[in-house]
């Protein structure tokens, strides 16, 4: 076909209509993009990816044998299933024995203060005095805190029942792959130690159990008490010394410490006084033996200092690099279109500085206030995705991996210097002595108890040493 001598204008590509994705109609966002967004959605889902892939499959993989692999999959898993099961149904499970105690309906009618997070719950009951919603939600709070930290603390010992009914040993070293190492054998026998691990779990989840219906009843009867006051305008001690003085201030810093936000633990101090250390106390608690006692000490150190300390050494690094790359006008105009935000929403001059508002921002924040300049927004959503990719994931597996490593160099180390020495083989006999160990035969008689001799090797790596020798006749 000839081609036309009038030259014809290119076809433009249909353009597709614009979606709505994330809060940004302009957004074409990339899979990663999209994943992460809607994780920070969802803050359980969020915080179980991190766990999983930052710390479960790591350890899993890192294993030294397959029986080993099991075992620490066990409690990853366990541990993770307590996450996402406490969180969602046991705040259900304490709140409605507290609410029928307390009789809060009486004290604020048509309003459920134990559900919502408390600082929501706080502008629609203006006027009101909140202390008995406040030691409601305390009594709540505990009542789930404590069978929570006890199910962390109890898992490593329910682990350690099923490894031993599985494998039938209760020697940790050699499910780690040291046969040889005889001096770790076990002080109890493997019935013994089966009861003692089992039992030592029930006892701790029914400790926990305890504890928090324990918190439920008091807080409870606490708080039908304060409000029975305030409703008749009884002169309360109580009522006095949580609301006023000191013991008020004391009250108040408690109460904003370990409130149950939503269905979360939430906070530094509550999280690692009922999440953490119950955890990594418990995988000490529950060591099969001094070698696996030394490497969870050093495995829980590690993870205690990524999840509540490494931050501190991590945000001035990440606030220095979003300085480098948002420069000049860039930066300038991130300013100009956080402060049109803030001044939107009813908010004064911000007083921090710009790069910790930008590392402060959600995928939501990025995609909703800075869709009018796209390509600020691809720069702010690249900035998130590595931030997300290097701190919760690149850094947590590195420090991971390194600190397995080192527990297995240190094991294996201490194993092979508690071995005794063995002595080296003689092949000829020295002083008369018989080299085969055996009684000499008397005068004249012929030896038939000669069996071949097993060379005493290093570190169990023996072989057979061929000899012949002819009987002994005179």
């Amino acid at each position: 076909m000839l081609r036309s001598a009038t030259q014809m204008p290119p076809i433009a590509p249909a353009r597709q209509p614009n979606r709505l994705k994330f809060g940004s109609p302009a957004a074409e966002l990339g899979l990663l993009t999209k994943g992460l967004a809607s994780l920070e959605k969802h803050p359980l889902a969020e915080l179980l990816f991190k766990d999983v892939t930052a710390f479960n499959i790591p350890k899993i993989a890192l294993s030294r044998t397959w029986k080993e692999r099991w075992d620490t999959a066990t409690l990853e898993l366990s541990n993770s299933g307590i996450t996402l099961l406490s969180s969602l149904f046991l705040p259900h499970l304490v709140r409605w024995p507290v609410n029928q105690l307390a009789q809060l309906s009486q004290h604020y009618t048509g309003t459920d203060v134990l559900k919502e997070e408390f600082s929501k719950v706080t502008p629609r009951l203006a006027g009101k005095n909140l202390l008995p919603a406040k030691m409601a939600r305390m009594g709540a709070s505990f009542g789930f805190f404590f069978p929570f930290a006890a199910a962390f603390w109890a898992a490593p010992f329910a682990r350690n029942w099923l490894t031993m009914k599985r494998t039938q040993s209760a020697n940790f070293e050699s499910m780690i792959g040291f046969h040889e190492a005889g001096s770790h054998q076990p002080k109890r026998t493997l019935q013994e130690e089966m009861a003692y691990q089992r039992n030592a779990a029930l006892k701790t989840v029914a400790t926990g159990l305890g504890l928090g219906i324990g918190s439920l009843l008091t807080g409870g009867l606490l708080a039908r008490r304060l409000g029975k006051s305030l409703r008749q305008n009884l002169q309360d001690s109580l009522v006095q010394k949580l609301s006023s003085g000191q013991g008020g201030k004391v009250f108040e810093r408690f109460f904003r410490t370990f409130d149950l936000k939503g269905n979360q633990v939430n906070g530094q101090t509550a999280t690692l006084v009922f999440w953490g250390l119950p955890a990594y106390l418990g995988w000490i608690h529950g060591a099969r033996s001094g070698n696996e006692r030394r490497e969870r000490v050093i495995q829980s150190a590690n993870a205690i200092f990524w999840f509540f300390f490494a931050s501190k050494l991590t945000t001035p690094l990440w606030r220095k690099g979003y300085k480098e790359v948002l420069k000049g006008e860039t930066l300038a105009k991130c300013k100009q279109v956080l402060d049109a935000r803030d001044v939107k929403a009813g908010l004064g001059a911000a007083t921090a500085k710009i790069e910790d508002r930008l590392l402060n921002l959600s995928y939501q924040d990025i995609l909703k206030h800075f869709e009018a300049e796209p390509s600020l927004r691809n720069q702010l959503l690249k900035l998130k995705n590595a931030k997300f990719a290097l701190n919760d994931l690149g850094v947590p597996i590195s420090t991971l991996t390194a600190v397995q490593l080192l527990n297995f160099n240190l094991t294996e180390r201490k194993i092979k210097a508690a071995q005794p020495i063995q002595p080296p083989f003689q092949a000829h006999p020295a002083n008369g002595l018989n080299p085969f160990h055996a009684p000499v035969p008397p005068f004249g008689a012929v030896s038939s108890s000669f069996s071949p001799f097993q060379a005493a090797g290093v570190w169990g790596q023996g072989s057979p040493l061929v000899t012949s020798q002819q009987p002994n006749v005179f």
